[in-house]
């Protein structure tokens, strides 16, 4: 490591959207906007991520050019996460340097396949990031997505998280015991980080873990859980996580980064579809996406978010009950 290694932030880190333009390349205006929103509520953004953000659909001059673009629009108020994942660790280690010229903070590295497409063993894998950390200009924060990399057993996140130069990880199992577990060994035995989803964030906070990385709009509910269960208001924290019951799972056969991009253009930022020729969220299902949102609390929550001065953000300022918001308070 050629930087002092330091810890991401606890709380809600903000998962980018990535907005496409009619031929493919992506929008700078659309993702500065994203930016600034985000910036209002999250303790972190990543950029270009594996889990929402269609990398494998640009080019590497895209990847380098948005990656750059959006650590300008943040302009340190947040840390940025940059997404590094490749295919070859050695590309992985180019985006890395890269990332670190831009000014990002931290690097996400999803836990990949082996080369040959069967799940990675452990040493492998131990072998794999133990490379990257001995080379990597800034701290890493793992990923695990068991639908495009290797699905690891929690003893395995484990060893990888004990690994000297990785800061986090983001789990994506949302099995209970499982983040149990690892709240206890990786997150309180302060090997690093420990980020599950927006499906699990108070349960989560409440076993001890650091919160969730999520894409937007969920982030904006996300951030209300964090903010009520530091505050000692467990209860109204639950009341926004029964939020994520059935948003977006309801919709969950069109793929996240779909449900999302039409929750943010039903919100008021149209982020556009996702990359072509992949189709966007039907009519009649967006239909249905309108009228939860509607009784969400996301409306009054964007609303808010838009007011905020980007450069000036008070998180206090989208702070909403739900008696506010003309719902049963719990």
């Amino acid at each position: 490591m050629t930087t002092p290694i330091t810890l991401p932030p606890r709380g809600i880190i903000g998962a980018t959207l990535t907005p496409f333009t009619k031929r493919g390349s992506v929008s700078p205006d659309l993702l500065h906007q994203e930016l600034d929103l985000l910036t209002t509520h999250c303790d972190a953004v990543s950029i270009l991520g594996p889990e929402v953000s269609e990398y494998r659909s640009l080019s590497e001059k895209q990847r380098t050019n948005a990656l750059s673009s959006g650590i300008n629009t943040v302009d340190g108020r947040v840390p940025v996460i940059a997404g590094v994942s490749g295919q070859s660790p050695r590309t992985v280690l180019r985006r890395i340097d890269h990332a670190a010229s831009a000014g990002a903070s931290f690097v996400q590295v999803l836990i990949p396949r082996h080369p040959g497409g069967n799940a990675a063993s452990l040493s492998d894998l131990v072998a794999y990031v133990t490379y990257l950390t001995s080379e990597s200009a800034l701290p890493i924060i793992l990923y695990h997505n068991p639908t495009r990399g290797t699905d690891t057993g929690a003893s395995t996140m484990i060893e990888l998280c004990r690994i000297d130069g990785v800061v986090g990880i983001k789990e994506s199992s949302r099995d209970l015991t499982k983040i149990g577990r690892l709240c206890q060994e990786i997150d309180d035995n302060g090997l690093a980080r420990y980020y599950t989803t927006m499906q699990a964030v108070l349960p989560t906070l409440l076993l001890g873990g650091s919160g969730a990385m999520m894409p937007p709009p969920g982030t904006l509910i996300g951030a209300q859980v964090v903010h009520h269960f530091r505050a000692g208001n467990t209860d109204t924290a639950a009341w926004w996580q029964r939020q994520f019951r059935l948003w977006p799972g309801g919709w969950a056969d069109a793929g996240l980064t779909t449900v999302m991009k039409a929750s943010m253009a039903l919100l008021g930022i149209d982020l556009g579809g996702p990359s072509e020729p992949f189709s966007p969220l039907p009519p009649d299902r967006i239909t249905d996406l309108k009228n939860w949102i509607q009784d969400s609390g996301l409306t009054e929550l964007f609303s808010a978010a838009r007011q905020i001065d980007p450069a000036n953000p008070s998180v206090t300022a989208i702070q909403h009950e739900p008696a506010t918001l003309g719902r049963k308070a719990p």
